[in-house]
């Protein structure tokens, strides 16, 4: 328990704590159908690495690079935005028209067998 304490408050001292609040964003209850949300990346990391939505929504998404090289692709709606380099950003837009869990991830490299995955989670 104090070995899980320490790493709590060393990364609270990093500055890394606030991505986990930050890491599941929740527009079920946002009451126009046009979600805009902005995703970013921390390493090989999304950020937030979960995105809920209703069937029906339609999603604008922004994905800006931080560092690195990498790309945003979301096959289960053939989604995906350019691969960019750190300062570069581009917009999807589509219709999440089937509830469910599905993964989107980074396709550059290996990146997504390293980690670079979230999960679009639209609920009825």
């Amino acid at each position: 328990m104090k070995r899980l304490i320490v790493i709590l408050a060393v990364l609270s001292v990093l500055g890394v704590a606030p991505l986990f609040s930050q890491n599941v964003i929740d527009l079920t209850e946002a009451s126009s159908s046009l979600k805009e949300i902005n995703v970013t990346n921390q390493g090989l990391t999304f950020v937030p690495a979960e995105i809920r939505v209703r069937r029906g929504d339609t999603l604008r998404l922004t994905f800006e690079v931080r560092a690195g090289f990498h790309d945003w692709k979301l096959d289960a709606f053939s989604a995906s935005t350019r691969q960019l380099s750190r300062g570069q950003k581009d917009t999807v837009e589509f219709v999440v028209d089937r509830a469910g869990t599905f993964e989107y991830y980074c396709s550059v490299g290996n990146h997504r067998a390293q980690g670079m995955v979230g999960r679009l989670i639209v609920i009825e």
